[in-house]
């Protein structure tokens, strides 16, 4: 994207991408956290916990929105449809051995890489005093939520524990 045509980006319109972007990433780590649960509860327990600071952000949104008086811009993101739990897209559902949770793991990884990049952006092409400090605050969040996740992906084949046999047959 022009960065110049970036600049021009309104308050109302940034407090919609990062507003939007974080919902999308709500669904996503519910999603994942629901998909290890089998496998890696420690793992399920890490991407709900994220998913909780996701809707912490999504309060400080709404509370910066309703300072600026521009709360309706984030408003009609709630009326959307839920997140689409099965896609025909993706094999299985649940993470199912150790292969396929690094798999997904490295994708988790590089999509909280993407996100810090996104709301870098964000705050680098900021020009209002009232989102400096927000924008500030989820960068700083988001990286650690990468370095997190990195680490998490990085010792995943050492603490790698089976599925309980009871649910084997």
């Amino acid at each position: 994207m022009d960065k110049l045509a970036a600049l021009n980006f309104l308050p109302q319109e940034q407090l919609y991408l990062a507003n939007s972007h974080e919902q999308n990433e709500l669904h996503r780590y519910r999603w994942l956290a629901l998909s290890f649960l089998p496998i890696a509860p420690p793992v399920s327990h890490l991407m709900q916990t994220i998913g909780m600071e996701c809707v912490n952000r999504l309060d400080n949104l709404q509370d910066v929105a309703k300072q600026m008086n521009l709360q309706a811009c984030i408003a009609e993101l709630s009326v959307k449809k839920p997140y689409p739990f099965y896609s025909r897209k993706k094999p299985h559902f649940f993470v199912v051995d150790e292969p396929m949770g690094i798999q997904v793991l490295e994708g988790v990884e590089e999509t909280a890489r993407e996100t810090c990049t996104f709301f870098s952006w964000l705050l680098e092409t900021n020009t209002t005093p009232e989102l400096h400090q927000l924008l500030f605050s989820f960068v700083t969040q988001k990286n650690n939520e990468y370095r997190v996740i990195q680490e998490c992906r990085e010792h995943w084949g050492t603490s790698f524990s089976e599925p309980v046999s009871h649910y084997r047959r």
